[in-house]
């Protein structure tokens, strides 16, 4: 409690926070902006409020997508504040269907290996569209959930525990971090990426024992699940001469790069981040004369600091026209589990994200973040456009020529 209170002691209120809040901008209630939540945890780590459904409200109302943090010349560790609450209160809390469902898909209680031919006979068969028409997602409380589903058009591919690198030197090793939802519902970015780290010199390693990266849990207040799967993790990933653990989606690379185990979180890179510094991909790739969409997760952005490099990564595709959205657009309202949590608040985030990348005509979407690109991607379905979201080590993959045989890969 002491350590809660001197975190939130170092906010001075000064209120440069509030404009780049979502959930304040919304409501303008000062409950629902940092330094109102601050105060709250204030005065609940020294005595003056006792835990209620109304002060959880408050803070679990909060995205944590780290915007005020970025903005505050305190240096206020707000992330670290909310979670630290959560966790305190957490014997109080009690999940939704839909995320207790994602967390026992994401720490293994339930096999994904069962649940993807599941998915595709439920989309393929006509149970998807008679489910919706009889509204069963929504008796179940598993609409937040179920509307995410992408369109599974291809059976499950059985990953490798390692691919060797496939150019003429051999650079180094580098482990793959594959994630829950990735390795379930994303297989074409992990593929991609196992395909352009080969080809660029890179052995890649799979462990098998990887799992979640334990955000779910984290930001839920489950510290002790938390730290189960990050020692899992950190296990996982002790191969010698390992040059980076890398991650493909940004908010399982911000909960890595946070890890305890320094020896693991100090080679954590996203991949795009990693392409940059470790590759050289001058004239490899083929022209692509398109245009995209560029969105910026908020994980990528103000926790691990590396947005900049997609948009130089995929500047090296000739004649594609990158437009992002708006610097100032805020967060899109997946957040985790927050989509799920939160579905009014998440909807009205994502609307303001969908009429700015539906402003201008484009042929991709493209986001670094698997929990962002589901909402989206489940937005525009609804929106009733065909706009297709992908990551962006997708159209590298895609785009990328053999230095061998000149063939593209």
């Amino acid at each position: 409690m002491d350590n809660l209170l001197a975190d939130a002691d170092l906010c001075v209120k000064c209120g440069l926070c509030l404009p780049h809040c979502p959930t304040y901008q919304k409501t303008g209630d000062e409950n629902e902006s940092p330094r109102g939540r601050i105060a709250l945890i204030q005065a609940f780590a020294g005595g003056q409020l006792e835990p209620s459904t109304k002060l959880t409200d408050h803070i679990d109302n909060c995205l944590l997508c780290h915007a005020c943090e970025r903005a505050c010349p305190a240096v206020v560790p707000y992330g670290r504040l909310i979670d630290n609450f959560r966790s305190r209160t957490y014997s109080k809390h009690k999940s939704s269907m839909a995320l207790s469902l994602v967390k026992k898909l994401a720490d293994g209680s339930i096999s994904q290996a069962a649940i993807r031919p599941s998915l595709r006979f439920y989309q393929h068969s006509g149970w998807q569209k008679t489910a919706r028409w009889l509204k069963l997602p929504k008796l179940l409380q598993l609409q937040p959930l179920e509307r995410l589903l992408p369109p599974l058009t291809s059976p499950a591919i059985e990953l490798a525990a390692s691919y060797p690198a496939t150019s003429k030197s051999v650079k180094g090793n580098v482990g793959l971090f594959t994630g829950c939802l990735g390795a379930l519902l994303d297989q074409q970015t992990i593929t991609a990426a196992i395909s352009v780290l080969t080809a660029v010199g890179y052995n890649v390693h799979l462990p098998s024992t990887q799992t979640c990266c334990g955000a779910l849990a984290q930001h839920d207040g489950d510290q002790l699940s938390a730290g189960q799967l990050m020692a899992t993790n950190s296990n996982a990933f002790a191969i010698d001469d390992l040059t980076a653990i890398i991650s493909l989606a940004s908010g399982c690379g911000s909960q890595l790069q946070a890890y305890k185990d320094p020896q693991f979180a100090d080679k954590v890179l996203d991949i795009s981040d990693f392409l940059i510094r470790h590759a050289d991909l001058s004239e490899r790739l083929k022209p692509l004369p398109i245009s995209i969409r560029l969105h910026t997760p908020c994980s990528l952005k103000n926790i691990m600091r590396s947005d900049a490099a997609v948009a130089r990564l995929l500047a090296k595709i000739p004649d594609l026209t990158i437009r992002p959205l708006a610097s100032t657009q805020a967060c899109c309202g997946s957040a985790g589990s927050y989509m799920l949590e939160h579905p009014k608040m998440a909807s009205l985030l994502l609307d303001d994200v969908l009429d700015s990348a539906l402003t201008e005509p484009a042929d991709y979407l493209i986001s670094s973040n698997i929990g962002c690109a589901l909402h989206i991607g489940a937005g525009l379905r609804e929106r009733g456009t065909n706009l297709t979201v992908l990551h962006p080590v997708v159209l590298i993959a895609r785009q990328l020529i053999s230095a061998e045989d000149g063939t593209e890969k």
